[in-house]
């Protein structure tokens, strides 16, 4: 009989046990159910902040480690403290602590995937329907600030929404491609204004939170061409090139990028690597074409302050008349492509007269002729 008792005493406090992680639960739920995005931010922070140290207490027991329902709400205040977070830097401009951000994200996330993978789905859509209703809310608010024309905000607004549904594991096509056509808004309006390092400020913090976002990077590829800074155009055409690289434009920039360095030999790769992605490229068989002429007439040049006997001499001369050589191909094609170019239907006739080329010659001389009369 005593050993029944002790029996019976064990299993109760046991259960009381039990029942004492659940309460924590419960505890959390009621707590959060105060809580209000649009309230007080000193008050949701407090709100929040007790609803953690009940649900952390769940969390750590056995008994309640693997619930469902704990999970979802652990889910949810982990999401709250980050948003709450959000809610004080945009009230005070502050940035917000990034490593307790990442690691209340971490927990959010990992509790939010346990129920969504949840194989009788117990509380799933409640989990979705809890990170959708904060995405539309962001995404609303991003639409709002884009029709009136408030482009920077519009664009904080789609990344929140693109971050929020990270969360559940989901990518946020719309809200990308709308971060891409406000931010490009915001930018152009800088740009107009001449307020370059504000353009670069904001497009980088947009690259920062979407960085696979190839339209932020061609934006400030842009904006360090227009401000002459050509390291950092190199820089932020090969992170695009990384994610596009057959992308003709970007080859075709980093070629002009490096003519303007004097880098001739990258130069030549980056438009033959424009012109191997698309032969036709019209701006690319211009560019190459003069940048190989220019190199050639360079070189020629330099032979006049040469002894004739100079082995230098000899040298510099037929490394020009391969450059010339080398022109004719892209140049070529260009005035086949534009057969009223009148300066480069003269820079054709010279070159094939140089290179000994005379029906050649004789032929761009004939259309020169034919469009001057």
């Amino acid at each position: 009989m005593k050993k029944q008792l002790l029996l019976a005493g064990l299993s109760l406090v046991l259960s009381t046990a039990a029942f004492g992680q659940k309460k924590n639960v419960t505890d959390a739920i009621l707590l959060m159910r105060k809580y209000n995005p649009m309230g007080e931010i000193a008050a949701n922070k407090k709100t929040v902040a007790e609803a953690k140290n009940f649900i952390d207490l769940a969390a750590a027991n056995a008994e309640t480690a693997e619930d469902f329902k704990m999970h979802l709400y652990r889910a949810q205040i982990y999401y709250c403290l980050n948003e709450t977070a959000m809610l004080e830097s945009a009230s005070t401009g502050a940035a917000p602590d990034q490593a307790a951000t990442d690691a209340n994200k971490a927990v959010a996330v990992a509790s939010f995937k346990k129920v969504i993978e949840d194989p009788k789905k117990t509380f799933t859509a409640d989990a979705q329907n809890f990170i959708n209703s904060r995405t539309n809310f962001m995404f609303d608010q991003g639409i709002a600030a884009y029709n009136a024309k408030k482009y920077e905000a519009a664009a904080q607004a789609f990344i929140a929404a693109h971050e929020i549904k990270t969360y559940i594991g989901e990518d946020f096509k719309d809200a990308e491609v709308n971060t891409s056509l406000a931010a490009n808004y915001a930018v152009e309006d800088y740009l107009a204004a001449k307020k370059y390092d504000e353009a670069l400020a904001f497009a980088t913090k947009i690259s920062d939170a979407m960085p696979q976002n190839i339209d932020i990077l061609i934006s400030i590829v842009n904006i360090n061409l227009q401000k002459g800074d050509v390291a950092a155009t190199e820089k932020y055409i090969n992170k695009a090139l990384a994610l596009d690289p057959k992308n003709k434009q970007l080859y075709y920039v980093l070629g002009t990028s490096y003519m303007d360095k004097k880098e001739n030999d990258k130069a030549t790769e980056a438009l033959k690597k424009a012109l191997e992605i698309d032969p036709a490229y019209n701006e690319a068989l211009y560019q190459l074409g003069a940048h190989l002429y220019n190199l050639a007439v360079e070189k020629r040049n330099a032979t006049v302050e040469l002894d004739y006997k100079d082995p230098k001499a000899a040298k510099l001369e037929a490394e020009a008349m391969d450059l010339f050589k080398q022109a004719l191909e892209p140049l070529e094609k260009y005035a086949g492509q534009n057969p009223d170019d009148k300066a480069i239907l003269d820079i054709l006739y010279k070159t094939n007269m140089k290179l000994g080329n005379i029906e050649k010659a004789k032929e761009y001389k004939a259309r020169l002729d034919a469009l001057k009369n």
